[in-house]
């Protein structure tokens, strides 16, 4: 059967903060720094790595999936909750659609980030948690868990279409970020 995967992969960001953190304990070793902070810089290291989204791409996380039983969305790096650790299974019986976004985090200044959400039908039960409405999603019946934003990984639209079309072909994609963009010119 078809299927359509996507893992998280290490990021620029990712990679920008464990060189700082690697070049920060260099220098302290160099610099004879007391051995207390030995320690300290492993912790850091350690904590950046986790961060970072490290650990998450050497177990090779699924960000996300869709396969003849349903839609996956990944547990979320970078967070240290509870939640983080918890993926989301959607079969396909309760799924109308899949809406690609865009958000604003951070204000005007900031670019906006490209998010996959996933609508469900008025009649399918709550999820555990996150039953409120997404924000910055235009359709409705998204809940806040069962998006993700698409980071640290790229979503192929036109994979994603050819895998629906054979697996669930009454299941819509909505592409909402070419609207997003010409309200922006």
């Amino acid at each position: 059967m078809p299927s359509y995967e996507e893992r998280y992969r290490l990021t620029g960001y990712a990679v920008l903060g464990l060189a700082v953190s690697l070049l920060a304990i260099a220098l302290g070793w160099v610099w004879g720094l007391p051995t207390i902070f030995l320690p300290i810089g492993v912790v850091l290291i350690a904590l950046t790595a986790q961060g970072a989204g490290l650990v998450d791409l050497t177990r090779r996380t699924v960000a996300f999936r869709a396969d003849e039983g349903g839609v996956t969305l990944g547990a979320v790096p970078d967070k240290l909750t509870v939640r983080r650790g918890s993926a989301l299974f959607i079969p396909w019986g309760e799924v109308e659609g899949i809406v690609l976004y865009q958000v604003r985090t951070g204000g005007r200044r900031h670019a906006p980030v490209e998010c996959v959400g996933v609508q469900r039908y008025a009649a399918a039960g709550p999820l555990r948690w996150g039953n409120e409405q997404a924000p910055g999603c235009p359709v409705p019946r998204v809940a806040t868990w069962a998006t993700r934003r698409i980071t640290g990984w790229r979503l192929d639209a036109d994979r994603l279409a050819a895998v629906t079309a054979q697996v669930a072909p009454d299941v819509r994609i909505l592409d909402t970020t070419a609207a997003a963009d010409d309200q922006r010119l």
